[in-house]
């Protein structure tokens, strides 16, 4: 019982966020969904989750959509989800969620600290940003940040950077699926699963003009460093 009432709290605050910021639900969630379900299922529970809220999503946002850029980043991160998947399900769980946990945290900091890259400039950039994001949302659920960059060195237009990732992440978390499997949940479970991310996409469709976005981020910030952290600990400690 204890752990649904903390599945749902965690989805609905990371669908709010999602709606609100363009991202936000796989950072705060991917760590304590984790801890929470354990590293395999945790990380496809948030993948079956972020379809479907990245497809409610895309779908209010259709119009501003880059059908054609979304694709191309599909695409590229098809580079990553190979080592990705091979990599996810060699290790143990122990070390699986030590990765997760890093990862969560390296992305985090990319996000802080490397604003913009060279690296992430034209056909080459998208094709970077796709694989280091296809790699990061296969193994951990965190395949954001390298998007995130490859926008802000792009200087993507942030209306259609809001729609696009949608349909994008929407597509990566189908492939993503395909690769690892679905989870294995009860009843209740996906119950608890689908309600609170509908009541989040809901809340911050009514909220998202009202909410402070520089808040929103800060915010996303700080939960996810603590539930990474507390995800490498736990890994670390199972050894």
């Amino acid at each position: 019982m204890i752990t649904l009432v903390g599945v749902g709290v965690v989805l609905f605050f990371g669908s709010l966020i999602q709606r609100v910021t363009g991202m936000g639900l796989a950072l705060v969630a991917s760590p304590f969904l984790v801890l929470l379900l354990g590293s395999v299922t945790g990380v496809q529970t948030l993948q079956v989750v972020g379809l479907g809220v990245c497809l409610a999503s895309a779908i209010t946002l259709w119009s501003d959509i880059n059908i054609r850029l979304a694709i191309l980043l599909l695409l590229s991160s098809c580079i990553g989800l190979v080592p990705g998947t091979l990599i996810a399900k060699s290790l143990p769980a122990s070390w699986l969620g030590i990765l997760i946990g890093t990862l969560t945290l390296v992305a985090l900091g990319s996000i802080a600290f490397l604003r913009r890259s060279s690296l992430f400039v034209g056909a080459r950039g998208t094709g970077i940003a796709g694989a280091l994001s296809g790699f990061m949302n296969v193994t951990a659920g965190v395949g954001g940040p390298p998007i995130v960059i490859y926008a802000n060195s792009t200087d993507w237009d942030y209306r259609e950077y809001l729609a696009t990732v949608q349909l994008y992440f929407a597509g990566l978390n189908v492939l993503s699926l395909l690769a690892r499997g679905t989870p294995d949940l009860p009843a209740a479970g996906w119950a608890v699963a689908a309600g609170s991310s509908v009541a989040g996409i809901v809340i911050g469709n009514r909220l998202g003009t009202t909410i402070n976005e520089s808040i929103a981020k800060k915010a996303v910030f700080a939960i996810a460093c603590i539930g990474s952290l507390a995800t490498v600990i736990q890994g670390v400690s199972t050894l």
